[in-house]
Formats: C-alpha cells, structure tokens, sequence
C-alpha cells in the first residue's frame, strides 16, 4: 500500500448528526492523495456505523475506536500516532471544507518553507446557511499572531495543516480536556513554524452542542491556564489569575470597566513594543489590534459606562480613524478588507 501525502484527522465523540457532511466535504477535494483518520472516543450514538459505511466505500477512510473517552486531544494523539502522511490536516466532526482546502494549503507550505504548519480565514454556518459578519482573519505571520494570542486565539482547529514531523517534535497535543488548539497555536507561532492564507477555507457549524459551549467554563479555565504560560515563555512575567482573566476578558469584549479594560490594553501594548523581532510593519499590525480592541471594548460595555465609553471613542478616533470608519476586522488586517468568503454548497 502506498503512503499517501496527507493524512485528515478528526476525533469525534457522538458525531452523528453531522459527520457525513464532513467526510463527503473530504471526498470532495481536488487533491485526492490522502488517508482520512477518525478517531470514535467511544461514542454511545451511530457514529461508528455511520464512518463504517462511508469507509465500505472509501478505502481511504480509517476507523480508530477508543474503548474509553479520553476527549478530544487525547483521541487526536492516537490519530497522530497511526498516521502515515507527511502532513495533517484537522477537520472537526461538525464542519465542513471547500473543495480546493488541501490543495491551496499544500501549495502554501511548498511555496513557504519556513513554516511547518499553517491555518486560514473561517466562517461559521448553521441550519441556515452561511453567517454574515463571522468571516475570521487571522494576522499574518508567527511574530504578529503570537502577541495577539495574548488577547485572544481567532484560529479554528479545521483550518490547521500541519508537518506531521513538526507534531513529533512538539509532543502532540497536551492531553487536557479543552483549550489545547490554542495551546497548539502558542507554541507554533513561538517557534516561527505557523503561516496564515488569507482565505476561507473553512466553514465552521454553530450549533447549542459544540463542545465548547457545552463546557464553557472548562473551555474559559484551560484558556486561563494556557495563557498564563504564553505570557510566561513570551515575556517571564507571571500575572496573577486576576490580571489573566481580565486581559482575556478585554480580548474577548466581555463585560469589564471601560478604565480597566484600556489599563489592560496599555499593559498589553507595552509588552509587544518592547519585542525585539518585530519589524515596523509587524509593530504597525499589532497597533491596528490594539485599536480594533479597543473599539470592541468600549462598543461591549457602552451601556454600562456610556460617558466613559464615549470619552475612549472620541480619543479612539483622534488616534486611528479607520477604527471608527469601521474599516479594520478583528485582527487589524485592514489589507485584507476586501475579502470574501469562497462559494461552498451548504447542507
């Protein structure tokens, strides 16, 4: 048997609402060079019947089954282990790939082979169709993306590829129940090992049973826990759980007093101007998102404190005008502004 370039890797648990949609958007690629490994983590639904049939089918497909529930990344490592492709491409069991995935993310590791893994643009779909407003960038290279992890992680876990040998090297995934993807993208950008292609190349389903909502509080704890050490290896400083909860608060716009969500700010912009790897347009980027954050600050908490929040904007403004124009998304990428989201036929 031939070793195929690529190997897809999903873990699952009680996937069966929606995996078939996942492996026919895999069987839909324009690059067909692959071995798809699903990983059950012991489901108690049709999930393992369902990938049974699909593999009937597809050679190509493999079924690992755990006797008992690890979760995700520890359903993930076994995949790792069993995987025969130079290169990993993650999909979640409830999302879905355009057809041209593979082949663009291909392209973009032979075409920069100074990253070792990389991730995209994504937007996220439900019964409806896609969701206006949620295509999510991602900055644009390792140096910029690991500061702004310090705010918040905007990549999804379906948009990584990655060198399968850059996985050894790292140890796989920390086996913790969530979080552990943005632990993933911490460590990459770190090492300089992550790219970002500026397209969507995911479709990511929002529904009430996503793992993430229905264990928020484990999601927001593990978060808590990962930041801490990115802070620690970026910087060697050790905040205490207050100040991380609050900088994660700020980046994720939650409710949080207008003057010490732009104190925290401050705190956050002091720490990345005093990197010495930054170049001038790397410094110019991360001052976009700082802004953009700001304007998210201030819009999420403008009822509660409406003159505060007023007296921020209108220094906002004096300082970046394009923040106010509404010309820069999430992560500052005000040069990508004229993106859209790649046509996919929806479920």
């Amino acid at each position: 048997m031939s070793v195929p370039r690529v190997t897809v890797l999903t873990a699952v648990r009680n996937g069966a609402p929606y995996i078939s949609e996942t492996i026919a958007s895999i069987q839909a690629q324009t690059f067909s060079d692959w071995e798809y490994i699903i990983v059950d983590d012991n489901s108690n639904d049709s999930t393992v019947s369902i990938v049974d049939v699909a593999r009937h089918d597809d050679p190509r497909i493999r079924l690992l089954h755990r006797k008992n529930s690890g979760g995700p990344y520890v359903a993930a490592n076994d995949g790792l282990r069993a995987a025969r492709g130079k290169y990993i491409v993650r999909i979640d069991a409830d999302d879905l790939c355009p057809p041209h995935r593979i082949e663009k993310q291909l392209e973009f590791m032979e075409d920069h082979r100074e990253y070792r893994a990389c991730v995209s643009y994504w937007q996220a779909f439900n019964g409806s169709g896609l969701i206006p407003g949620t295509v999510t960038s991602i900055p644009r290279n390792s140096r910029v993306f690991c500061w702004a992890l310090l705010l918040r992680g905007p990549s999804i876990h379906s948009t990584a590829c990655l060198e399968r040998s850059a996985m050894e090297e790292i140890g796989g995934y920390r086996e913790l129940p969530l979080s552990q993807d943005y632990r993933l993208w911490c460590d990459l950008t770190r090492r300089g090992w992550l790219g970002t292609i500026p397209e969507v190349l995911c479709y990511v389903r929002y529904h009430e049973k996503r793992l993430t909502v229905v264990n928020s509080k484990q999601q927001r704890d593990d978060g808590r826990d990962v930041l801490g050490d990115h802070l620690l290896a970026l910087t060697g400083e050790v905040w205490s759980t207050e100040d991380l909860e609050t900088l994660r608060s700020v980046g994720m716009s939650r409710a949080l007093s207008v003057r010490i969500g732009l104190r925290m700010l401050d705190r956050w912009d002091r720490l990345w101007r005093s990197a010495p790897d930054l170049t001038d347009e790397d410094k110019e980027d991360l001052a976009h998102i700082s802004s953009f954050r700001r304007w998210k600050h201030l819009r999420a908490n403008a009822r509660r404190e409406p003159l505060h929040a007023l007296l921020g904007l209108v220094k906002l403004a004096a300082t970046d005008y394009r923040i106010v124009r509404g010309k820069a998304d999430a992560n500052g990428a005000l040069r990508d502004s004229h993106l859209t989201p790649a046509r996919i036929e929806l479920p």
